[in-house]
């Protein structure tokens, strides 16, 4: 299934921007950086079908759930949960306006085949806070989406899976953990300094991670919230500039797609895929 942030992505989950509306954001970045509001659907559509295009050009297989009105946010898939070596644990989000969002994603896993390993019933625990360190250590964020209750529901289930959970605390403002930090590479992270702890520090330079600094206003921009599709591909975008050049020097080969308009959700590639095979 998955097992780190870098394998060669095969099978992932994403979803049309339908219904993409943030007339009321529930998402304080998108608000904060769309002052014109709104958002040009048919262009976001256009967007995220370059995004599926990419993904197929690169080997993956991309399912898509079926839309719905009432799920303003779908777009952002990663929040569903995450996808482990046992199977996909499905988690259960803060807001009410999403409440609901992973019944037509369960629904096309079980069409699929695809084994769900586990249904957060307790606590709060959304995708964009989780990652994968390595294959033996992974981070669960706990801010503004996910509590300590979801936490330790997870840190049990990754407990059987072999997987030992460390949990960081950071500022609300940011919304998840994606947007301030990201496994981008095998032991390359990017990072917001000042929006996390020192024991994360410690705990990267103990396991000899190479650091991508982010400025505060890069997160905003989603310069964190890029998509490792394999070894050193990564799908990124126009506002992520600064940081695409330092991951190009790093000889890793980067396809920047047009995503203005589908990243006004609150997310970039990483929040707009749900990886559910990697090899």
């Amino acid at each position: 299934m998955v097992k780190n942030e870098y394998g060669k992505l095969k099978k992932v989950l994403i979803c049309p921007p339908e219904n993409l509306c943030i007339d009321e954001p529930i998402n304080i970045i998108a608000a904060r950086h769309n002052e014109n509001g709104g958002v040009d659907i048919t262009r976001a559509k256009e967007e995220h079908e370059e995004f599926s295009y990419c993904l197929k050009e690169n080997g993956v297989q991309v399912i898509k759930p079926k839309t719905y009105k009432r799920f303003s946010y779908q777009i952002n898939v990663r929040d569903l949960g995450l996808t482990t070596p046992k199977g996909i644990i499905l988690g259960r989000m803060l807001k009410p306006e999403r409440w609901g969002e992973h019944r037509p994603a369960e629904k096309i896993f079980l069409e699929k085949g695809i084994p769900i390993f586990h249904k957060i019933d307790r606590g709060i625990l959304e995708g964009g806070d989780f990652m994968f360190l390595d294959e033996n250590t992974a981070l669960v964020g706990i801010g503004a989406r996910t509590d300590s209750l979801g936490c330790k529901v997870l840190e049990t289930l990754l407990y059987d899976a072999g997987i030992e959970l460390v949990s960081v605390d950071f500022p609300a403002e940011y919304l998840h953990l994606d947007m301030i930090c990201n496994v981008i590479a095998e032991k390359v992270v990017l990072l917001c300094p000042e929006a996390l702890p020192v024991s994360l520090f410690q705990l990267l330079r103990q396991k000899k991670f190479a650091i991508i600094e982010v400025e505060r206003e890069e997160v905003f921009q989603h310069s964190c919230n890029l998509l490792n599709i394999g070894g050193e591909k990564i799908i990124s975008h126009p506002g992520a500039e600064r940081v695409n050049e330092l991951l190009r020097s790093l000889g890793m080969e980067l396809f920047v797609l047009p995503l203005n308009e589908v990243r006004k959700s609150g997310g970039g590639p990483r929040c707009m895929s749900f990886p559910i095979e990697r090899i």
